[in-house]
């Protein structure tokens, strides 16, 4: 990106609209060149933002999760498959 650009109204325009990758490099490049409690305060969110998108994203966990609803549903739908021919036999 051009250097005229990096400025914090873009870096916040990046952040409210969810480019936290983009919004960060532009404070880090703020940061360098001049350092204000605006950088710092932009520079602190984006990395309480990136710690807490790390603490969320643990693949093992999710997929573990899902695999046991997924195996919760089916046993349900073969019981219900059960139970209506069954009941199909005494009506």
């Amino acid at each position: 990106m051009n250097q005229e650009l990096k400025t914090i109204e873009v870096a916040g325009i990046y952040e409210s609209q969810g480019y936290f990758q983009e919004a960060f490099e532009i404070y880090s490049f703020l940061d360098d060149r001049e350092t204000s409690v605006e950088v710092r305060a932009g520079l602190k969110r984006m990395e309480e933002r990136k710690n807490d998108e790390e603490k969320r994203c643990v693949p093992e966990q999710d997929i573990s999760r899902l695999y046991q609803e997924w195996l919760k549903l089916v046993m349900i739908e073969h019981r219900l498959d059960t139970f209506k021919k069954i009941k199909s036999r005494f009506l």
